[in-house]
C-alpha cells in the first residue's frame, strides 16, 4: 500500500470509528472490497426508509421545477434528456437549490459533447479530460448526490444498510483524493482505475 493508500484507510477508519487489520487492508482492492471491510465492523440500525429513493424523489420534483414538461421520470432517464441541454448550468443551480443538496459538478464534456476525451497538446493525448456527469442516468445521480451529502443525510452513529457504508466510502474518496464522483464506481479498483497509490 502506497502512502494515499494508508491515508484513505486511516481517513475511513477514523470517519466510522473502527479498525481495519492490516491483513484485510492488504485484501481491499476495489470500493467495494472497501465498503465490505468496513460494513461488519459497524453495528447498523434498519430501517424502513430507503434513503437512495428518498432523494430519487426529490431530484425527481426538481427536475419537474426546470423541465416542466417530463412526465415520466425514472432512475434509468439519462440525465440531459430528462434535465435539457438548454441553459443546462442554470437549470443544474435550480436542481440543487430545490433540493438543498450539492449535486456533482458540470465539466467542460457537459457543455460541448463533441470535444475529444483527451487533451492534446502538439498533436499528443495527453491529459484526460473529466467524464460528463450528463451522461449518466437518474439512479446515478441519486447515488452520487448521497455520497457528496453524506453528513447531511447519513447519520455515522446508525448506519442502516450497506449501501450506506458504499456512499460514505465513496464520498470520502471524492473528498480525499479529489476524484470526480461521476468517476467512482464500486467496481473500480482503488491503485489502477482511480490512480491511488
Amino acid at each position: 500500500m502506497g502512502l494515499d493508500s494508508i491515508e484513505l484507510v486511516m481517513t475511513v477508519e477514523e470517519k466510522f470509528g473502527i479498525q481495519i487489520p492490516d491483513a484485510e487492508c492488504e485484501k481491499i482492492y476495489t470500493v467495494q472490497d472497501f465498503a465490505d471491510a468496513v460494513y461488519p465492523k459497524i453495528i447498523t440500525h434498519p430501517t424502513e426508509k430507503c434513503l437512495s429513493q428518498i432523494i430519487f424523489y426529490k431530484v425527481r420534483e426538481a427536475i419537474k421545477s426546470v423541465n416542466p414538461s417530463n412526465d415520466l421520470i425514472t432512475p434509468d432517464s439519462k440525465i440531459k434528456e430528462v434535465v435539457g441541454m438548454d441553459e443546462l448550468r442554470t437549470k443544474w443551480g435550480k436542481i440543487e437549490k430545490v433540493i438543498g443538496l450539492k449535486l456533482p459538478e458540470l465539466v467542460t464534456m457537459d457543455f460541448n459533447e463533441n470535444l475529444d476525451t483527451h487533451l492534446i497538446i502538439f498533436g499528443v493525448k495527453t491529459i484526460k479530460r473529466t467524464q460528463p456527469v450528463t451522461k449518466g442516468n437518474l439512479g446515478q445521480l441519486t447515488n452520487w448526490i448521497i455520497s457528496l451529502n453524506t453528513e447531511q443525510l447519513i447519520d455515522i452513529k446508525k448506519i442502516t444498510s450497506k449501501y450506506e457504508v458504499e456512499r460514505i466510502i465513496s464520498g470520502v474518496i471524492n473528498e480525499r483524493i479529489g476524484i470526480p464522483i461521476n468517476e467512482i464506481e464500486l467496481k473500480h479498483s482503488i491503485t489502477k482505475d482511480l490512480g491511488v497509490d
